[in-house]
Formats: structure tokens, sequence, C-alpha cells
């Protein structure tokens, strides 16, 4: 959306942005397109299928320690050296509001009106989106979270966002501290978030994977797992539930989660 709205000005310095990999890839191949410089910062954890992905756009990375004062100022330095614009990856409006349209595409999918709808929250660019295009629809709004980085169901208990998480969990797409924009909107526009446990995200993941055929990535599939999780089936949905898949970014070389001992 950025992109389009202010080409000329991306084109003489170009886009800077961090991320773990879907932004990062989606903002790389459609600087690309447009023959626009992309530069990412990536933690160094990253996974490499990921890292590949990236690079295969034709962007320039830059890696950091895996936390969030390493991620920004790694951040300042490549913009310092190379002045490119910076396009967050879920904390800023239109960046809110295009992730919405992902409810609106699943609303136009679904063959009957829905009567929730679950997304994973990591900066909770996704689940603030959907949260806000959901509004007045009557579809009741709920987050997904591992246990391992669970900083927004603890700040929504708490009354006030963590502002880092010391993160511990195979959904690496989720590692992040969710955004001080989509906060508020989470507060008020998202019932709850559910938190789920490692082992869970893999069930679903493989489920996913066996019954469904969809390749997706534990981030991913964290959304399919409080679904079936015996905290939000207490919670009493009655009709079809919506899930938004968010990711499939999975290194093929590496054994999958549920054949690691």
């Amino acid at each position: 959306m950025q992109l389009l709205k202010h080409l000329n000005q991306f084109a003489a310095s170009g886009v800077c942005t961090h991320s773990s990999g879907n932004h990062a890839g989606a903002l790389a191949l459609a600087a690309k397109e447009r023959g626009v410089k992309c530069f990412v910062v990536m933690p160094s954890n990253s996974s490499q299928v990921k890292v590949d992905a990236v690079k295969s756009y034709g962007a320039e990375i830059t890696f950091c320690e895996p936390n969030a004062p390493a991620r920004a100022t790694t951040l300042q330095n490549v913009q310092a050296r190379t002045g490119a614009t910076f396009i967050p990856p879920y904390d800023a409006v239109n960046t809110i509001l295009g992730q919405g349209t992902a409810f609106l595409e699943l609303v136009n999918q679904a063959p009957e009106p829905l009567a929730a709808v679950i997304t994973p929250v990591g900066g909770g660019g996704l689940l603030a989106g959907t949260a806000l295009a959901a509004d007045g629809t009557g579809v009741r709004v709920f987050g997904a979270e591992p246990a391992g980085a669970d900083d927004c169901a603890q700040g929504l208990k708490e009354g006030k966002r963590r502002e880092n998480v010391d993160a511990n969990t195979i959904a690496d797409g989720l590692r992040t501290p969710v955004g001080a924009l989509n906060f508020p909107i989470i507060q008020q526009k998202v019932e709850r978030v559910i938190v789920v446990s490692d082992e869970e995200i893999i069930e679903a993941m493989r489920l996913l994977w066996e019954r469904l055929k969809l390749v997706v990535e534990p981030s991913s599939a964290t959304a399919f797992a409080a679904a079936r999780s015996p905290a939000f089936q207490e919670l009493g949905v009655k009709g079809p539930i919506g899930i938004i898949l968010s990711g499939g970014n999975i290194d093929l070389s590496k054994p999958l989660p549920w054949h690691v001992a």
C-alpha cells in the first residue's frame, strides 16, 4: 500500500523493515516488482528458509541479535547508511488496515456466516486489523498466542502492554512483543487471547499437514491449536469458526517438529 502511494519517493533511497519472515518477504517482493531497493533486518536465529526466501526476492539482509533493542539499533544503522524509508511490519495504520483485509477475504470465501474468527498474535497487526474489519459484524474475535511468548495475553490481564518478551517457543513468527498501536485495539475489540503450549501447536500443525494437506508453520498453526483447546471450547461459540492461517515457511531440510525427539 505504501509502496504504491509513495513510489517516486521510495525509488531513490529504497525501503527498509525488520521482520523474521512474512513481512520481510512481502516487502522485498513488492519492492523488487517496482524496482525499489529493499533492506531487511532479521534476527540471527531466523529460519534459513525464511532468509533464503527474502534473499531470493532481492533484499539486502542485515542480521541482529534476537531482541527488541538490538533490532531497533540495527534498523537505525541501516536507515542512517541507506536513507531508506521504514515500512513497519505490524505497528502502523496502513499495515494494520492491510492485514485486516485477510478477514474480508475469509468472510467472502466462507460458505455461511461466521460466528467467530481466530488469528495468531505476535506484533498484533493481523489481530488488530481483523478486529477492526470485524467490528459491527457480530463475529467474535479471538487471538492465539504460544505460552512461551504470551506477552499479549499477560498484558491484557495486567491492563498494560508488555514492551519486551523473553520468548521461548517453536512459533518463531510470534516472538515479537505486541505493538503500541495494536494493543489498545486488541484491548477494546478482541474478546480474548487464547494461550496454547508448543505441544498443542505441533499437534495442530501435524493435523493440518496430514488431514487437510496444508503446509503451515508453527506460528500459523497456533490459531488452529487455540480453536481445539479446552480454553476455547469452554467459551461456547456456536456456529462456524474462521481460522486465519498466516504462514507456511518450513525448512524441509530439517526434521518436522513431530519427528524431533
